[in-house]
């Protein structure tokens, strides 16, 4: 009995250890105040997704996303100013398959890049000074 319990371990171990298991990555990021700085990185064969919003005097944001030919990239980031005079500044890049992302600014002075390497890449970017 022990032996078989000894075989049956080794060969659902061995299984187990063949198995490429991937998950996809997923970053939220929530910040109100004066100053927010928020930078995400995310690496991984499968799908990468990051979320960004904040809402303060000065923003600043980037996302870096690193996949490969199979993956999805997903990036959006969200700045509100809370004063008249409100600095947004947004960073997203991206290396997949397939390159998605949105940017959305509300303030007096707002900047914006977006670089992608990819298959299939889409960006937006939406901006409005008050």
């Amino acid at each position: 009995m022990r032996r078989k319990f000894f075989v049956t371990t080794v060969v659902m171990l061995s299984a187990l250890s063949g198995v490429d298991a991937q998950a996809a990555n997923s970053i939220s990021v929530l910040q109100f105040g004066a100053t927010n700085l928020s930078s995400t990185v995310q690496t991984g064969p499968v799908n990468n997704t990051a979320t960004t919003l904040q809402f303060g005097a000065t923003n600043t944001a980037s996302s870096l996303q690193l996949g490969s030919l199979a993956s999805a990239n997903s990036a959006t980031i969200g700045q509100g100013g809370t004063t008249p005079t409100a600095t947004n500044n947004a960073a997203v890049g991206q290396v997949g398959g397939a390159n998605t992302s949105l940017i959305g600014q509300i303030g007096l002075n707002n900047a914006a890049g977006v670089s992608q390497l990819g298959i299939l890449n889409g960006s937006t970017i939406l901006q409005q000074a008050p």
